[in-house]
């Protein structure tokens, strides 16, 4: 098998939407999703079920259940499955984790569960990519040596400037460093979600008037909207809590908090 035959019940929730979402998409979209899916673990082909499989069919081959023993698929029994454990499955109160934002970070990242990975200037087009649930995302660059803009793409939200001058960019700069900024999505009460979220940041960026001060400083990095953005979703979770351990991380291996998350 190139994948897994078991899955978590937030895992099989997550493939699920991915799923309904390839079933609803245009041809020339299904391959994207295709590739999400199978990062989750999921081949299709495991199970010899072709390309157009359904949510129902995932559920006739696969077993779910609540951790990551012994499952039997199909009428035939597989060996146990080492799974890595995405973040959005641990409860709240042990919640921890460790990665290293200093080398391979995108790598790590995949491990544990981050989705996208794509262009600001991609996803913008395309904002069916962004899950409408509560979680955390990453803006980062694959350039760290950037060229800033006096004045930059950001909206004036109340007639406040979002511009800050040259030096405080560079101050605010953390060398060596490929993330930017980041942000979550919603709480264990709110209503806001990656989708309604990142829309209005990335509205933001494009000049409108709207409230996603937070982050503001990537909208005066040269061309911006080829920087990436991935999210991680967090159905389970408060992605508040996980932003803040995610900042801790950075401040601990970096000194210093992220380019664009500022403290005002």
């Amino acid at each position: 098998m190139k994948g897994k035959s078991i899955f978590t019940k937030e895992e099989a929730v997550r493939l699920e939407a991915l799923i309904k979402q390839k079933c609803e998409a245009e041809s020339s979209q299904q391959k994207s999703i295709r590739n999400k899916i199978r990062d989750l673990g999921f081949y299709a082909s495991d199970f010899g079920i072709s390309g157009g499989y359904t949510v129902t069919d995932f559920k006739r081959v696969v077993k779910i259940v609540g951790d990551t023993n012994k499952s039997v698929v199909s009428n035939k029994v597989f060996k146990k499955v080492k799974v890595n454990t995405p973040i959005n499955v641990v409860n709240k109160e042990t919640f921890d984790f460790t990665v290293n934002l200093k080398n391979n970070v995108i790598s790590s990242l995949k491990k544990l569960g981050y989705q996208g990975f794509v262009t600001i200037e991609s996803v913008y087009k395309d904002l069916s990519l962004i899950p409408k649930t509560k979680g955390v995302y990453i803006i980062y660059s694959e350039n760290i040596n950037p060229k800033f803009e006096e004045v930059g793409t950001g909206g004036f939200f109340k007639q406040k400037n979002p511009n800050v001058s040259l030096d405080e960019l560079n101050q605010n700069w953390v060398n060596q460093s490929n993330i930017l900024y980041i942000g979550k999505a919603g709480s264990l009460t709110g209503s806001a979600t990656l989708y309604s979220r990142l829309k209005q940041y990335f509205d933001f960026g494009n000049g409108k008037s709207v409230g996603h001060w937070g982050g503001r400083l990537i909208w005066q990095i040269n061309n911006p909207y080829q920087l990436k953005v991935c999210w991680l979703p967090t159905p389970n979770n408060d992605p508040r809590e996980i932003e803040k351990k995610l900042i801790k991380q950075f401040i601990t291996q970096f000194g210093q908090r992220p380019f664009a998350n500022l403290t005002n």
